[in-house]
């Protein structure tokens, strides 16, 4: 146990921190959630009263009322920057939600400012921290040899969710409000869904995507609903990468990544966290969650960000791939608009390190 538990200031208070981030934290023995920060003064008071905690109307609010180690933030995906950035300036610990940000420049300014002022930045890509992640990551850079190439599928059914933002149709009856899904608040399927397959590619790979070429199909809607691209990386490999939200009720989601390499290959089922090792001598490693263990563990992000904050694990969604899964998508999405192939903005030198020419 600490000496004290590490106070959390949770912003938004929408249906993922009311199902999933604030549970997770009332059930850490080492956490305490603080305030609760949320522009609609019925869901800020309701959560703060399930927690124990200050309801506010921002972030800035709850920090002139009550001490704060670290935030987790779950808002639109177009107030991401500008929150985290906040939160990191006041010199805050960050959980945010994926993506990081909606474009490169943003994104790699909050990676440059965490580094500079030495703060955790998580991002809520809830696949790498499941114990399958973590061992394709191993079998991906030190099992399989070169890698060659990479075949990305995640595909979901938040189409629903974009078509309901367009036509202004209220919350669902899993508490979910779609208008933070339309094209005004960084909608779309690459930018929802798709971020978490490239994410755990950067993340795995330890990689960046050079350059990409797509489509894009909308369904008549304002955001992206099908995706498809091919891709070169900026170690050589090849790829390419498709993902839908308009699978349909009672077609299982499927969410894949093959990782091929000069000496075997990896195949990672992200929704079921299973991992398939292949080796070059005909062998097998299998692993898959124990039977007792959810394949995806929503709560795990925030926990992870307690574990992290009192220095028991290492990041396990780290800011700098998280950054460059936003570059991909960004780059992806003026691809498919432009009609062109387009190269993708690459990650800041880490600090210390000089840029190449």
């Amino acid at each position: 146990m600490t000496a004290r538990p590490v106070r959390v200031a949770v912003v938004g208070a929408g249906w993922w921190s009311t199902d999933h981030h604030v549970p997770a934290l009332l059930g850490h023995p080492d956490a305490e959630v603080v305030a609760v920060c949320d522009p609609v003064p019925d869901r800020a008071q309701r959560l703060a009263a399930q927690a124990g905690a200050l309801a506010a109307a921002n972030l800035d609010d709850a920090l002139a009322c009550t001490q704060v180690d670290a935030v987790v933030i779950s808002t639109p995906h177009v107030t991401h920057h500008a929150l985290v950035g906040a939160a990191l300036d006041a010199g805050l610990d960050v959980l945010v939600e994926k993506p990081l940000a909606l474009t490169a420049d943003h994104a790699f300014d909050l990676v440059e400012r965490a580094e500079r002022l030495g703060r955790h930045l998580v991002t809520g890509y809830t696949h790498q921290l499941d114990a399958g992640a973590g061992a394709a990551r191993s079998a991906v850079r030190a099992e399989i040899g070169d890698l060659v190439q990479v075949t990305v599928e995640f595909s979901s059914r938040a189409g629903d969710l974009f078509v309901a933002a367009q036509h202004g149709i209220g919350s669902d009856d899993r508490g979910r409000h779609p208008e933070a899904y339309s094209a005004a608040n960084g909608g779309g399927q690459a930018h929802t869904q798709l971020t978490h397959a490239l994410g755990m590619l950067c993340w795995a790979t330890d990689e960046e995507l050079a350059q990409v070429a797509a489509f894009v199909g909308s369904h008549g809607l304002d955001v992206d609903v099908d995706d498809a691209a091919a891709f070169r990386m900026r170690g050589g490999a090849t790829g390419v990468v498709v993902g839908s939200g308009a699978t349909p009720s009672g077609s299982p989601p499927r969410q894949h990544v093959r990782y091929l390499g000069t000496r075997g290959t990896v195949e990672q089922d992200l929704h079921r966290a299973r991992v398939v090792v292949h080796r070059a001598d005909g062998s097998q490693v299998h692993h898959e969650p124990g039977q007792h263990t959810p394949a995806y563990q929503a709560g795990a992000p925030a926990r992870a960000l307690v574990d992290v904050v009192l220095g028991r694990t290492e990041n396990p969604a780290p800011p700098r791939p998280a950054a460059a899964a936003v570059a991909a998508v960004e780059a992806l999405l003026t691809a498919a608009r432009e009609h062109r192939v387009v190269d993708v903005a690459p990650l800041p030198p880490p600090p210390g390190v000089r840029p190449l020419g």
